[in-house]
């Protein structure tokens, strides 16, 4: 009953690994499970999970989303 896998575990948006992290989340999306390392990275997939999950390249996936997230109009709150 080992499970290798676990101890290889990295979160699908950052690829910072999540073995022993006990604040990993853990998203479904298609009946695969996505390991998570922090809210950030949850947010990020919740935003994405088909194009996280299809194996996009994270480092463009990650910047096109942060984007999209930053203030339409500098300085207005």
């Amino acid at each position: 009953m080992s499970s290798s896998s676990s101890n290889e575990e990295t979160c699908i948006v950052c690829a910072k690994a999540t073995a022993g992290n006990s604040g990993t989340a853990y998203l479904y999306h298609e009946g695969r499970r996505f390991a998570l390392c922090c809210p950030m990275c949850v947010e990020m997939f919740q935003r994405a999970p088909t194009r996280f999950a299809g194996g996009e390249r994270r480092e463009t996936l990650v910047e096109q989303l942060l984007a999209e997230m930053k203030w339409k109009t500098p300085g207005q709150w």
